[in-house]
């Protein structure tokens, strides 16, 4: 095949992965907003990890970090994703670095987030960095970034409770989110 042919088979490629990917896109993973518990497990083609009235779990990897994969449901119809990452570290620091690398993943897939906090619930160890893993352990930092794309409010979470850190990253439906973003969180991404 002549090189011209080829250069023009790679840019018909590309103007055709401009126009008709929009058009496919997805809201979390291969799903969309609104599909069934079926639709959902069809699309996975995996056997659950489990499956509960409102929700059904897979076990997957993202980033080449393992995860749970969790669709959650209201009235049989997809509102929520989440990747709960299921790694544990003996360092609490170590989540802190995870939190870091999957933020700057976010970033560069959505650009940079409409909001990013810090939380204090408790600075005794504000001014430590080396206990800053440990805070969030006891529930004293939290960590997040929103990012809101045109259906979907993005929520990339790092926080604890007694000594258990919980790392995920949730997809809400934006016709749902103020059944499960509360009021505060929901009021910051208005209008984004």
């Amino acid at each position: 095949m002549p090189i011209n042919t080829i250069f023009k088979l790679i840019i018909l490629k590309f103007i055709a992965t401009l126009f008709i990917s929009p058009c496919f896109a997805s809201d979390f993973r291969d799903a969309e907003w609104g599909i069934s518990k079926k639709q959902v497990e069809s699309l996975e083609k995996i056997f659950p990890l489990y499956t509960k009235n409102e929700s059904i779990t897979f076990r997957g990897k993202v980033a080449n970090r393992p995860v749970d994969i969790i669709y959650i449901f209201k009235d049989n119809k997809l509102t929520i994703g989440i990747y709960k990452f299921t790694t544990n570290n003996v360092n609490n620091n170590v989540y802190l670095n995870d939190y870091d690398r999957i933020s700057e993943s976010l970033d560069l897939k959505y650009g940079k987030p409409d909001k990013r906090n810090v939380i204090w619930i408790n600075e005794l160890y504000k001014e430590k960095k080396g206990y800053h893993g440990n805070a969030i352990s006891m529930g004293h930092l939290i960590l997040e970034s929103y990012w809101s794309e045109d259906k979907t409010i993005i929520l990339h979470k790092l926080s604890g409770n007694t000594g258990i850190i919980d790392h995920s990253i949730s997809y809400f439906d934006k016709n749902f989110a103020d059944q499960y973003l509360g009021k505060e969180e929901r009021s910051e991404t208005d209008g984004l």
